[in-house]
């Protein structure tokens, strides 16, 4: 069942350009999500990693909230953080 605010968001969503504006934001939530989401499945805390990256907690919970502006280094010193590797792929839109 759809609710009131399902249908508005819907109906915005007809919009090309804030259709698009929707996506890329969903997309960089998407990848601050994946970064925690392996973080936790290490069981380690943001201070943790922020520690082993030289880094500030502060600074690494917005990278996981908000990775618009991250660069490649610091995605590599993350994973390096949690010993693991960073792998980047560009695979075909669906």
């Amino acid at each position: 069942m759809k609710t009131a605010w399902d249908e508005f968001v819907e109906e915005q969503l007809q919009d090309p350009e804030l259709r698009a504006t929707y996506e890329e934001e969903l997309r960089l939530l998407t990848i601050g999500m994946e970064l925690s989401k392996q973080r936790k499945l290490k069981g380690l805390t943001q201070a943790q990693v922020a520690s082993a990256m030289g880094t500030s907690t502060p600074q690494l919970s917005r990278t996981e909230r908000r990775p618009e502006n991250v660069t490649m280094r610091t995605l590599m010193r993350y994973a390096d953080a949690m010993g693991m590797e960073l792998d980047i792929k560009l695979v075909a839109k669906q």
